[in-house]
């Protein structure tokens, strides 16, 4: 979640744009949104959901700004897997991170196998938990398949797994995760606000063109002692994530939009699950009205910067 947040205080971004960012800790997605949402935080880097399910509690949190390029949730098998596209899971047992209705590995991707004709009789869920037992229960052959939010197949990948990857055919180029705010602090604090998502897109672009001094520069802003082989492990996770940044197409003015389109089908596909109970538009959880000022500097200046640092 604070990838971007830690190389865009590396790089001096934040500095450039005249800004202080603070961080503070809170205890999974729920609290992050109350905390913004309460005005004891100003922005929050958290998927959509809560923005949405939470709404009728009061939440209100717009997402403003997005940390990755496609839809989060993807199904993975192993690259050496007879399974090469969503209808050959029919039969299979797919590996979520806990079984219910409600979660969202489980509704995102009974849906996204629905838009391939599979019947949810047609395969299996499986609770396999979370980092290394998931891993080992996909790798081992406990499961046929995983799904999880893809950046966390990201150390799979970097420890060798190679694996397959399916995006959900209706949502793929929807991002769902990103950065949130309240309308509030839109009013109070709206140059702050377009300032930080110029910083971020400016991240996305250097770790883009050059990840392992993007991999340094977080390692430094997060403060803590680190090694050469942490240097090593986080620029290969970044490199890992190329495709997925917000960035992954350098040429585009647009880097960090939303598809307000996309998040009103998510929506719906949240009310049709029963994960959202209270009537949402699209416009009450997403805004663009800083991509422009986001997207308004010298891309090839941070081109220029990124290739010159090591």
């Amino acid at each position: 979640m604070n990838a971007l947040n830690l190389v865009a205080e590396g790089a001096g971004f934040y500095k450039q744009e005249r800004l202080t960012v603070t961080r503070i800790s809170v205890n999974g997605a729920l609290e992050a949104v109350q905390t913004c949402s309460s005005g004891k935080g100003d922005i929050c880097p958290v998927g959509i959901e809560p923005l949405i399910t939470n709404y009728g509690d009061g939440i209100r949190l717009k997402m403003f700004l997005s940390r990755a390029r496609h839809f989060a949730y993807v199904i993975a098998v192993p690259e050496e897997s007879p399974i090469r596209q969503l209808a050959d899971l029919k039969g299979r047992m797919i590996g979520v991170h806990v079984l219910g209705a409600g979660a969202s590995g489980v509704f995102t991707t009974a849906s996204a196998l629905a838009a391939v004709g599979l019947k949810p009789s047609d395969y299996t869920f499986k609770a396999i938990g979370y980092e290394d037992e998931a891993a080992d229960a996909l790798a081992s052959g406990k499961v046929a398949a995983a799904a999880f939010p893809y950046y966390e197949f990201i150390p799979f990948v970097v420890a060798g797994r190679k694996l397959r990857i399916f995006y959900h055919p209706a949502f793929r180029d929807m991002p769902n995760t990103g950065y949130a705010v309240a309308p509030s602090v839109i009013a109070a604090k709206g140059d702050s606000v377009k300032r930080f998502s110029r910083a971020i897109v400016e991240a996305s672009l250097f770790v883009h063109y050059n990840a392992a001094a993007a991999a340094r520069l977080l390692l430094s802003a997060d403060g803590k002692p680190f090694t050469e082989e942490d240097v090593r492990r986080k620029t290969a996770e970044l490199t890992a994530w190329q495709d997925d940044l917000p960035a992954g197409d350098p040429a585009s003015r647009r880097i960090g939009a939303l598809s307000t389109s996309g998040v009103q089908d998510y929506i719906k596909l949240l009310m049709d699950a029963g994960v959202a109970k209270s009537p949402v538009r699209a416009s009450d959880v997403v805004t663009d009205e800083f991509i422009g000022f986001a997207n308004d500097f010298d891309h090839q200046a941070v081109e220029r910067l990124a290739k010159t640092m090591h």
